[in-house]
């Protein structure tokens, strides 16, 4: 059995984060029930804007009504 050398340095490989669209409707706590703001276009539109200008690479769009994630 080969033992892993744990010296040698960690992957540099960059993280990438990414931000999610709430087609559900947002509030102030990621799971809430209570949805302060509705799920309407402009929003989502701003939202996108702002995570382009903020520089991630790209969003999360959920596939259903009640689900965070995207896959």
């Amino acid at each position: 059995m080969t033992v892993p050398d744990m010296t040698a340095p960690a992957s540099t490989a960059p993280l990438d984060f990414f931000w999610f669209i709430p087609t559900h409707g947002d509030g102030s706590y990621l799971g809430s029930e209570e949805q302060q703001r509705p799920p309407e276009f402009g929003y989502f539109k701003e939202i996108a804007q702002a995570v382009d200008r903020l520089g991630f690479p790209g969003v999360l769009l959920p596939t259903g009504q009640n689900c965070e994630d995207s896959w």
